[in-house]
């Protein structure tokens, strides 16, 4: 809330299925400028789903799997089998973010698995079924990277870089994405003066840079403190960025009004 009213935030996910989720919306239905959208969870996290529903993607407790890649693994080995639990479980969580109230502005992904080939298939119907404006695609530079980024770390971008390029052209009539989405590179490492160089380094028409504030660790407060420095909202300021949320530029984006 602080980071909206205070910084440059203009757009929050929601998992929808965690034990503060009525909280998390009472407090956006107090943020009627907030952009907000569904988190849609298939690792390190809680399914929606009675387990029997799902049983191949979850433990008997509800729990998917602790990490994107023993879960996406699973999607695409067991893809014939686990594909009509993945849409059952998919579905459901479109319907109780729906059925929480909350304007659907975006859809993104915890640890992006929602661009999984065998996930985005059943993604893609979903936000074209619901009429949701705005997808994340993670396409991400080496620019985005911090400078003493090990080469190595730019493997799961490129794979990113990839499935997003594939994703976006085959995107719907009515759901856009933006030209680049930042924040991979930078996820546990984000403060103050990396922020402000990131942002000197952005060239691409539209934006989407992601962040994990949060008041319980460390690295959160540093993310906390970030969004809502001066600093970052001058460096933007001097690149000529504008912030908006997800909620206006989706549907500007789709009515033309932001050439594609």
């Amino acid at each position: 809330m602080r980071c909206h009213r205070e910084g440059i935030l203009t757009s929050a996910s929601l998992r929808v299925a965690e034990p503060a989720t009525e909280e998390a919306v009472a407090l956006a239905r107090g943020l009627p400028e907030l952009g907000t959208g569904l988190h849609l969870v298939l690792c390190d996290g809680t399914a929606t789903s009675p387990a029997r529903a799902i049983p191949d993607l979850v433990t008997p407790s509800g729990r998917f799997p602790a990490t994107p890649l023993r879960a996406g693994l699973t999607d695409w080995v067991k893809r014939r089998r686990v594909r009509a639990q993945l849409e059952y479980e998919i579905r459901a969580q479109f319907e109780r973010y729906l059925d929480l109230g909350l304007p659907l502005d975006h859809v993104d992904g915890h640890h992006h698995l929602h661009m999984h080939p065998v996930v985005f298939e059943i993604v893609q119907r979903c936000l074209e079924e619901h009429r949701v404006p705005l997808v994340r695609l993670v396409r991400e530079e080496r620019a985005a990277a911090p400078a003493d980024t090990s080469p190595l770390a730019d493997v799961v971008p490129a794979i990113f870089w990839l499935l997003a390029g594939h994703h976006r052209r085959g995107l719907g009539e009515g759901v856009a994405s933006t030209d680049r989405v930042w924040g991979l590179r930078a996820t546990g490492r984000l403060d103050v003066a990396l922020l402000v160089e990131l942002i000197s380094r952005m060239t691409a028409g539209t934006i989407e840079l992601y962040a994990h504030p949060r008041r319980d660790t460390e690295q959160g407060r540093r993310e906390e403190q970030a969004l809502c420095s001066p600093a970052v909202r001058e460096a933007l300021r001097r690149a000529g960025y504008e912030l908006v949320s997800t909620r206006t530029f989706g549907r500007a984006r789709c009515a033309g009004t932001i050439p594609a």
